[in-house]
């Protein structure tokens, strides 16, 4: 299944005064929650979906006790996992008065694994073979959305307008 995309206007305009046209994604049919995942590992597997569950809920809780203890973690395939703070408009004129009250975001930053093959350069493995298809408002694979146009209008699309 492609990635579908649609035109979305800037809001803002250029210093031409034109407002350009950029690509967003769009998100279809509804989210995939733990159990759905769960469910089709297990089809590919010799576990039931109450044990890939675990195994999940597991790895979450795991992760995050390495993540808040000033880790980095890799997943071999996936990718790395690692926690950025961002202090935006709160910096100070001396190092010795740099504190966690600066903090005005903290975040969990995914970073895809990536292979780097002699002849082809970088490539990103959940991002090898990505193909996209302009969204019409009709998806024809497995009745991911309904028959109402499908996708989702909540505020899911990649926006890379900020």
């Amino acid at each position: 299944m492609p990635l579908f995309y649609y035109a979305r206007q800037s809001q803002l305009a250029t210093k031409a005064g034109v407002k350009t046209w950029h690509l967003s994604l769009k998100k279809v049919g509804k989210t995939v929650d733990t159990q759905s995942l769960a469910e089709s590992i297990a089809e590919k597997s010799s576990l039931t979906p109450g044990d890939v569950q675990n195994v999940i809920r597991n790895l979450m809780s795991t992760m995050r006790m390495h993540l808040l203890n000033s880790r980095t973690v890799r997943l071999s395939g996936l990718g790395t996992f690692t926690m950025k703070a961002r202090t935006r408009g709160k910096g100070t004129e001396k190092a010795e008065d740099v504190n966690p009250n600066q903090v005005t975001a903290l975040r969990c930053q995914f970073t895809p694994e990536y292979t780097r093959p002699a002849a082809m350069g970088t490539t990103r493995a959940l991002l090898q073979g990505v193909e996209f298809e302009k969204w019409n408002g009709t998806v024809t694979d497995d009745g991911n959305s309904g028959g109402n146009g499908g996708g989702s209008n909540g505020g899911d699309e990649e926006n890379p307008l900020g």
